[in-house]
Order: structure tokens, then sequence, then C-alpha cells
């Protein structure tokens, strides 16, 4: 019967993809285990893997993440395989709910990595909301844009404030006391300038900065990085297992989301191939 049929196709698809997952799992770790940060700024591999310093490439990078987490699969493969790196580097996750659509005030996050220059955007959508549009990296831009000045706001916020009212700040010169056994000593020293001031300053200087970079970096061009897995079968693996697995791959090759229908400008997106094996 057709339900039949469909459970056995349920069947397969979960256990095919509970082999996928298990695969991909090897390669997830933190953004710090592949990439370092050298004492004259220049960013390398680690030594895991090569160890090769990293080119910068002028632009905006946005890297379709599918896990949400760790180091993305074709972050990875790019790096390792091209030796380098976007000035602005964007991990683009989408996350979906059991919603028909997510308020934008929820929809979504921004995250800091470890790498410079480098974001995690979340988007958290319902099965109503259009998310990825030809605008996509103007909307990417602005979230990220957004959270570098609030989190910025959040920084100084923590920072007090000096006064202004003079005698709230007025400090007296030092004053002499004698006493008849030690000697002199000095009461009331003066503070020195404001550190709290300066504080700020540098507050403001580093949020200027990481706007402007990623302003230039987006103005510059804007880049979509797509993975491209082909998996393979090991060897070695038991028929049973074979079987089940070429079934998979056959309906994942034929099910598989084309560039065409992401949206975004087609001259923007690049593949990056790798190969898996389960």
């Amino acid at each position: 019967t057709l339900a039949g049929v469909l459970t056995c196709l349920f069947i397969l698809w979960r256990f095919g993809k509970e082999q996928q997952w298990q695969a991909e799992a090897e390669d997830r770790f933190p953004t710090n285990y592949l990439v370092i940060r050298q004492r004259n700024g220049e960013l390398r591999l680690t030594d895991a893997f090569g160890g090769e310093t990293l080119s910068l490439v002028k632009g905006f990078g946005i890297f379709f993440d599918k896990a949400g987490e760790t180091t993305p699969q074709v972050f990875t493969q790019f790096l390792s395989k091209l030796a380098a790196t976007p000035e602005v580097i964007i991990f683009f996750h989408l996350r979906p709910v059991e919603s028909p659509s997510v308020s934008p005030e929820l929809r979504y996050s921004v995250s800091r990595l470890a790498i410079p220059n480098c974001y995690r955007l979340i988007v958290r959508h319902g099965y109503m909301d259009a998310v990825i549009t030809p605008d996509l990296a103007s909307l990417v831009f602005e979230q990220v844009r957004d959270f570098i000045v609030r989190s910025g706001a959040k920084k100084k916020a923590a920072i007090p404030v000096p006064t202004k009212d003079r005698d709230a700040t007025f400090v007296p010169p030092p004053q002499v006391e004698r006493d008849g056994n030690e000697g002199l000593t000095l009461t009331n020293s003066p503070t020195t300038s404001s550190e709290n001031e300066k504080k700020l300053e540098a507050a403001d200087e580093t949020i200027l900065a990481d706007v402007a970079k990623l302003q230039a970096a987006y103005d510059h061009k804007v880049l979509y990085i797509i993975g491209k897995e082909e998996m393979r079968i090991k060897t070695g693996t038991k028929i049973w297992r074979n079987v089940l697995l070429r079934a998979f791959l056959w309906l994942r090759d034929n099910t598989r989301t084309k560039i065409a229908a992401l949206g975004v400008p087609t001259d923007r997106v690049i593949e990056v191939g790798f190969v898996k094996e389960v």
C-alpha cells in the first residue's frame, strides 16, 4: 500500500540521515582549532590543517552553515583548500520552527566568534516566512551592524561615566603633615586623569572601526559560499548496509536543493565540493 511504501521511505531516509550526521560530527570543532592569530596580526591555519598563513580576500563572505554550531564544514574546506579568508566572515544558519511565522524581534541572533571579524547569524523562521531573498546580503549586513553597535553600547554602559560637576570632581592638592618623630608625610594624594574617559573613548573607537570594516567589505563584494558534499560508502561496508546507503544516496541526490532555488544572485555564489565517507 501507499502507506507502507511511505513508511519504508521514511525509515530509509532516517537511517541514511543518521549515518550522515554521525560522519559530519567528526568535523565539528571550535574555530580556534582551525585558525590562530599570529603576533603580527595575520591569520594562519593550525598545524593540524597544514599551518599555512592565510591570505586576506577583500569582501563580505556569507558561509551557509547547516549545523549552526562550531565551525561549518564549508568554511573548513574553503580555508584548507584556498588558504584564504574574506575580510568579514558570516556563518549563516537557518533554524526552522514549528509555527507559521517568527516575530522580527525573536527571529535573529548574532554572536561574535574567536576569528577576527567573524560572526554567526542564526535566523529562526516559520514555514510562512521568506528568508532567502535576492537582498539577503543587505539583511545580513544590517543585523551584524546592529549587533556591533548594541554590544558596544552594553560595554560602554558598564563603564561609570565621569561627572561634569567641578565641585564633585575637585581633588585638593596634597597637604603636608608634620610628625614629630617620623618626619613629613603626604595626605590627600591627587588622582590621575580619568581612566573611565579613556575606556569610553576606546570603546567608541572599537565600534567605529568594526562598523567601518563591515561596511568596506560589504561595499567591495558579497559572496555566498555553499558546500557541495558528495557522500561515498566506505570500503568494506556490509552488503545490507551498502544497499540501504546506496538507496539513501540516490534519494538524496534527486531531492537536493538546487542553487537556483536559493533565490540569491548566481554570479555571487561559490560552491566548495568535498567528499565524506559514510
